[in-house]
């Protein structure tokens, strides 16, 4: 038995006129349905295809929050970035009573919403659901439940947060609102993090909170004080390659970075390339010791210009009567390093400017480090200018890892961020000798004590170190006289030497040189760190 009986052709044929007309309407009228709600079923793919399905976003938020990341820290466990629960404001336009009550009363909570810009937004009937604001915490939630509110939801998300505001801000860097990560550690690290937070594990940073802090302060005090347009300063341990405190300037607030400009994000320790001037200046004395083209007692005439490539090479300040090693360094005589370098050669110079890491982009973990310009340049002219320190740009990290070699009887170290065990290995690259080391040492202690640098010379500390002042170019790719990239690069103590610092302020103004405006902050920041690192100094003497 059938349910229901089978028609022929025939049989409908044979049907009564009155009978077969509705039926035929009933099929029509069902065929223009179904091909109306085929028509609305395209129009809304292609809506879809052209604007973006809107609850696309949330499930990409549900994805990325199921990727954790971790908590970073400094190497004492001061928590520098973190995961929280945040809320996104969302609105149902179908279920909104009244789209111009509903975005004032909004804004009453949140007035920097755009009034008309939320009125369109809730009116728009065509979508189920309109995103307003993102990153809520829990109290900004409550106060907009309070207004009762018809159509106004909200939507769980994970944020970023970094406890700390500005310091360190370079070097941690920041992530975007769905945690995908832009700069800094968070981007140079990315791997890590997440590998991290998947576990349930914090990412320990060698970063000491409060030796970046007295850093950050004393860089902006000098930067402010000089009236330059960027600084950068970084301390490491020069023996294991820890990066103690790393800081750039001007400073900006990861937690506002999209409020912050360009120059207020540039990262200038790692990310900025600079001429780095007289610090270069004793790698070329040691190049000189360890080639055996000069030796400690021998004695220059600086009183005559040196003529290379048609051009003179002459000191500002010249030095009168004899001048040996001592005072090439004391004094830092362009002309004496000239000297010095052209003996050496372009590649025995070259080769000692690869191994200390001068020649290449550092290796520190972040999301970028800048790229040197280091051209291998053969002209007797340029190997007499890289001798003292122009004709090869690199970053002030390149140039602290550099600086390493007086902390490791001559081999240098790389920078890093990564805090180390104590029994760590440390891969060391064999540059200069011990004794060339020791000798240089000696060299450096003076230009502190009875040089350039005595600005920077801190009573029982022993710092050791070589003021820096090149002239910055201007758009043009020329020189301009009127501004300087001022700097300080050294070691402490300089009887059993450890720490590297070196900090540098750019455009600072033509009569600020090195050991006028950078030494100072060298000696104020390292008062306040030294007793962090277990030294003594001696207490300063008040004014009368």
């Amino acid at each position: 038995m059938r349910p229901f009986a089978h028609r022929s052709v025939e049989a409908i044929d044979a049907l009564d006129p009155r009978e077969a007309a509705p039926a035929r309407n009933r099929v029509r009228l069902l065929a223009i349905g179904i091909f109306a709600v085929l028509l609305l079923l395209a129009g809304r793919a292609v809506q879809l295809a052209f604007s973006g399905d809107p609850l696309a976003e949330p499930r990409r938020n549900v994805a990325v929050a199921a990727t954790p990341r971790a908590d970073i820290v400094d190497r004492n466990g001061e928590l520098l970035a973190t995961t929280v629960r945040a809320y996104v404001l969302a609105a149902e336009p179908r279920n909104v009573w009244n789209a111009a009550e509903t975005a004032d009363a909004l804004r009453n909570v949140f007035p920097g919403l755009d009034r008309e810009t939320v009125i369109r937004r809730l009116s728009d009937t065509s979508r189920d659901m309109v995103w307003l604001r993102r990153g809520l915490t829990p109290n900004q939630r409550d106060e907009v439940q309070a207004l009762g509110l018809g159509g106004i939801v909200f939507q769980d998300e994970n944020r970023r947060v970094y406890p700390q505001g500005q310091l360190a801000a370079h070097t941690i860097g920041f992530t975007d609102v769905d945690l995908h990560p832009l700069s800094g550690v968070e981007r140079g690290m990315d791997e890590q993090v997440r590998t991290a937070g998947a576990e349930g594990r914090s990412v320990r940073l060698s970063l000491d909170v409060r030796m970046q802090y007295a850093l950050e302060e004393e860089l902006d005090l000098a930067a402010r004080r000089v009236g330059a347009t960027g600084a950068a300063a970084i301390i490491l341990d020069g023996r294991t390659g820890e990066t103690y405190a790393l800081a750039s300037w001007p400073r900006f607030d990861p937690n506002q970075a999209g409020s912050a400009n360009e120059a207020q994000r540039l990262d200038r320790v790692a990310g900025g390339v600079y001429e780095l001037g007289s610090t270069i200046k004793p790698f070329t004395v040691a190049m000189a010791l360890q080639e055996q083209v000069t030796t400690s007692g021998e004695v220059f005439d600086l009183n005559r210009p040196l003529n290379v490539g048609g051009r003179p090479i002459t000191d500002e300040h010249p030095i009168e009567g004899a001048a040996t090693l001592w005072s090439i360094l004391a004094q830092s005589s362009n002309l004496g390093a000239a000297q010095l370098a052209l003996r050496v050669g372009g590649a025995r110079q070259r080769d000692y400017l690869d191994r200390l890491g001068l020649t290449r982009a550092a290796r520190l973990e972040l999301s970028r480090n800048g790229e040197p310009i280091a051209p291998n340049l053969t002209a007797r002219r340029d190997i007499a200018g890289r001798g003292f320190g122009y004709a090869l740009a690199s970053s002030p990290v390149a140039l602290a890892g550099a600086y390493t070699v007086f902390t490791n009887q001559g081999a240098r170290v790389e920078p890093t961020l990564i805090a180390r065990a104590p029994d760590a290995p440390v891969e060391r690259t064999p540059v200069f000798s011990t004794d060339v080391t020791r000798q240089m040492l000696i060299y450096l202690r003076a230009v502190v004590t009875e040089g350039t640098g005595r600005a920077a010379d801190v009573p029982g500390l022993l710092v050791a170190g070589k003021t820096g002042t090149a002239e910055t170019r201007d758009a043009t790719g020329a020189y301009t006289s009127d501004r300087n990239f001022s700097s300080f690069a050294g070691v402490f103590p300089a009887n059993d030497p450890r720490y590297v610092i070196v900090l540098a302020l750019d455009g600072a103004g033509a009569d600020q040189a090195g050991g006028v405006v950078a030494a100072p902050a060298v000696a104020r920041t390292l008062r306040r760190i030294a007793p962090m690192l277990g030294l003594r100094v001696e207490p300063q003497a008040q004014p009368r």
